[in-house]
């Protein structure tokens, strides 16, 4: 599988996912890429900003539709 695919197989099963947990997992190093890529393949990506360490990061997941 592409590391575009892994993430995307990711959100769907596990959630939301950081940088360094891309890194770690699917050896990514430009996740906000390759969720550019979901993105232009119509697919809803959001991004919020959270504290890691001390430090801002973004952390994607999938957008999900308001019941």
């Amino acid at each position: 599988m592409s590391q575009t695919s892994n993430l995307y197989q990711h959100m769907l099963d596990q959630g939301p996912i950081t940088p360094l947990e891309a890194f770690r997992l699917y050896g990514t190093l430009a996740l906000h890429s390759r969720c550019a890529e979901l993105r232009s393949r119509g697919i809803p990506i959001k991004c919020e900003l959270v504290e890691v360490n001390g430090k801002h990061v973004g952390r994607y997941s999938l957008e999900r539709p308001a019941p």
